[in-house]
Order: structure tokens, then C-alpha cells, then sequence
């Protein structure tokens, strides 16, 4: 992969499934790519199930592609707790940019990751970027208040809403409002869809004039396609903003530290599940928590200090 930029979609196709599935070597494949990643404007999309969010990603990738822009899609789907498997069916709503062929689709399970995103998705955005794609949508499960992860991995976050569904009321609930860059209230041509814009408006102005957050609330309707031109200008014009404002670069420091952060705590959890639950010292805390000779806290205090001191991990004491 000398020129990645040449390369087939088969290629990248073929490279998400080594480091979806964590085949041999498979880090070294995203070393590779990661310096020449940096370049993708990534969107995100979230919001609760029934919003139409598959629909308007299609949309939206569409018009992006038609605009001259390299587009891929990642679309995340629900997955069984115990399987971990996913019936995949966001892509069928997705009929646009399944007949094209210059927009790269991958449907991805959520394998059970709260936030709506799969563990592998970080480094699926480093092969997409580093393929050269100008623009990667990942469209998050649909689950609702646990879906902000997003956030640590899109420079514009899109919450879509729909009326009739009280989404304006989970927003406040959720903490949505903080995460959002931009509003949609999808399927515009149902009743009660200015009212829904009025109230999520009257939401961001509050918000807006705490923390000076300007968030447009925009109205579409996928299946009309009503609204998309609008949406897809105000996308553009927040990746102009945020690269002129410098606004990017803060977005990206904060999501080196969440990559690293999330990548650390894998390895410690990974080292935790082949080292420490393992040993005779673990089953013999396990019994004293359930004898009631020890507090499951203080057990926990117990074996951080045996395992992970300032001598490095690891190494006991």
C-alpha cells in the first residue's frame, strides 16, 4: 500500500475486515495509515431510533458526492448483547449511495459498545482517512441518551429529530444540546414539525447565551428531500469556519486525548482480564467479597495498589 491513495475500495474494504475482526498485525496496518490520516471532514450523526437518520445520511452523502467530494459512510448498527452479531439494515435504507459507485458504505455492528459506536470505529476512521476520502458520515446506533461518544470523533456532530416523538424533550434530558453543532428535525412534512423547530430553538437560544454555542436548527424531509441543500451548506460552512477560527485544532486535541485515553484503558483492561482475573489472588478476593470480610471498594484499593503502582504496570509489589 505504497500509494494508498490508488487503492480500490476492495482494498480498504478488505483492510476494515483485518481490523474489525483484530486479524494478525492488524495495529501495524493502522500505523501505517494514521500519518497519513488528518485530512477528512468527519460528521456524525446521532439520534433516537425513528428519526430517519439512515435516510438522510444518504441524502447527504449524495449531495456531497455530487459536489466532487470523495465520500465514505460508516454505519453503525444495533447488535445482539450475546451474539454481538447485527442484522446490518441501515444500508437498506440507504438506496442513493448504494447505487453509486464513488461513495464507500460500510455497515459495521455496535458489538455491544455503549454510545452507540463500535470499539474498531476509531481506527475504521483512520483507514477511510488515510484512503483519502474528504468526507466520512458514521451514523450511530439510534439508542438514544447514551449516544455522544460521537463527539469524540466528529468535527460537526448532527442531532436529528423528528416530531411527534418528544425528541426535543430527551434532548434536554440527554445533554444532547451540548454535543450538537447542528439540529435537524427530519421528516419536516409531518405535523407538528415547526413546532418541534420552535421548541428545540428556544432550547439553543438559552443555551447559545450561557455559552455563546450558535447551533442552526435546520427543518428536511429525506424521503422528499426537502431541507438537503440547506443541511449540506451549513456542513460546508462549519468545516470553513473551524479551520479558519482555529476551532479544529482544539476539536482534534481533544480527540487524541479521548483516542488515547480509550486506547490505554483497553490495554489495562486487556492486561486486567489475562493477568489479574486469572490468578489465585483474584479468586481468593472474589471469596472474601462474598464471605463479607472485605468490601468489593476496598478489595478493588487492594489490588490496584498490587498491580498498578508507580513502578509501572505490572509490576507487583
Amino acid at each position: 500500500m505504497s500509494n494508498i491513495k490508488s487503492q480500490s475500495k476492495r482494498d480498504l474494504a478488505r483492510a476494515i475486515t483485518i481490523v474489525e475482526n483484530q486479524e494478525e498485525h492488524y495495529t501495524d496496518l493502522v500505523s501505517k495509515l494514521y500519518s497519513l490520516s488528518g485530512n477528512s471532514h468527519i460528521i456524525g450523526i446521532t439520534g433516537s431510533p425513528g428519526t430517519g437518520k439512515s435516510s438522510l445520511v444518504d441524502k447527504i452523502a449524495t449531495s456531497l458526492q455530487k459536489k466532487g467530494k470523495m465520500v465514505a459512510v460508516l454505519a453503525i448498527d444495533p447488535s445482539s448483547p450475546f451474539s454481538k452479531g447485527a442484522i446490518l439494515g441501515d444500508r437498506i435504507r440507504m438506496s442513493s449511495v448504494q447505487k453509486s459507485n464513488d461513495i464507500f458504505v460500510r455497515s459495521l455492528a455496535s458489538r455491544g459498545e455503549v454510545g452507540g459506536l463500535a470499539k474498531s470505529v476509531r481506527n475504521i476512521i483512520t483507514l477511510m482517512d488515510g484512503f483519502g476520502y474528504d468526507c466520512i458520515l458514521i451514523e450511530t446506533v439510534g439508542s438514544g441518551q447514551t449516544e455522544i461518544e460521537i463527539m469524540n470523533l466528529a468535527h460537526t456532530t448532527i442531532v436529528v429529530v423528528a416530531p411527534g416523538l418528544g425528541d426535543e424533550i430527551q434532548a434536554q434530558k440527554a445533554g444532547i444540546m451540548e454535543i450538537a453543532d447542528v439540529f435537524v428535525v427530519n421528516k419536516s412534512d409531518l405535523p407538528g414539525a415547526d413546532m418541534t423547530a420552535k421548541h428545540i430553538n428556544q432550547m439553543v437560544h438559552t443555551e447559545s447565551v450561557i455559552n455563546r454555542k450558535q447551533v442552526p436548527v435546520l427543518l428536511t424531509s429525506a424521503v422528499k428531500e426537502n431541507g438537503i441543500d440547506n443541511l449540506v451548506s451549513n456542513i460546508e460552512d462549519r468545516w470553513q469556519t473551524i479551520n479558519l477560527t482555529g476551532e479544529r485544532y482544539e476539536i482534534e486535541m481533544k480527540h487524541a486525548q479521548y483516542r488515547l485515553f480509550e486506547s490505554l484503558k483497553e490495554k489495562i483492561l486487556c492486561y486486567m482480564d489475562e493477568s489479574i482475573i486469572n490468578s489465585s489472588e483474584w479468586i481468593k478476593m472474589v471469596n472474601e467479597v462474598k464471605k463479607k470480610k472485605i468490601n468489593p471498594e476496598k478489595a478493588a484499593e487492594n489490588i490496584f495498589s498490587r498491580y498498578f503502582t508507580t513502578q509501572g504496570l505490572g509490576e507487583k509489589n
